[in-house]
């Protein structure tokens, strides 16, 4: 498990963000979620954060762009997943689902900005990169709400 090592490694960092990964993931199977959704979730978060931590072959601000655009896909992709059967307008869903997006990626930042407080883990070097990492999670979430509905008009026409 990544976060195991990322604890055993004293990586404050990467252990913040696998944990608020999890964190998310406990509470999207708490709102009921289904468990299809978040089985392909968790493992490409894992995959992310080991992309991230542990083969970071790209810049820093390539790295960053690349891990908050992937994480914002899959955040997309499993709120149309889990609230198109909810609502019959896919309008209200692709809607919804961006507001939330927007406020996840804040969520993130924030939770990004009081772990380097608490932990001194500079991952939060300022506000520029707060605002490019919004952007990109936001732009991911785009692609996630995209790829869903693909899918599913996809799945209707069998």
């Amino acid at each position: 498990m990544p976060a195991v090592s990322f604890a055993y490694e004293r990586n404050g960092g990467a252990t913040i963000m696998s944990a608020m990964c999890l964190a998310g993931i406990i509470a999207a199977g708490i709102v009921g979620v289904p468990g299809r959704v978040l089985l392909p979730v968790g493992f490409g978060f894992m995959v992310v954060l080991l992309v991230v931590w542990m083969d970071p072959s790209a810049t820093s601000w390539k790295t960053s762009a690349f891990a908050h655009a992937v994480g914002g896909s899959l955040v997309g992709w499993t709120l149309v997943e889990a609230l198109r059967r909810r609502f019959g307008a896919w309008h209200s869903v692709a809607l919804a689902v961006l507001a939330v997006v927007v406020v996840l990626t804040l969520v993130w930042e924030l939770g990004e900005y009081l772990g380097d407080r608490l932990f001194d883990t500079a991952l939060e070097p300022g506000w520029r990169d707060s605002a490019k990492d919004v952007l990109f999670g936001t732009a991911g979430g785009v692609v996630g709400i995209a790829f869903a509905s693909l899918a599913a008009s996809l799945q209707r026409a069998d």
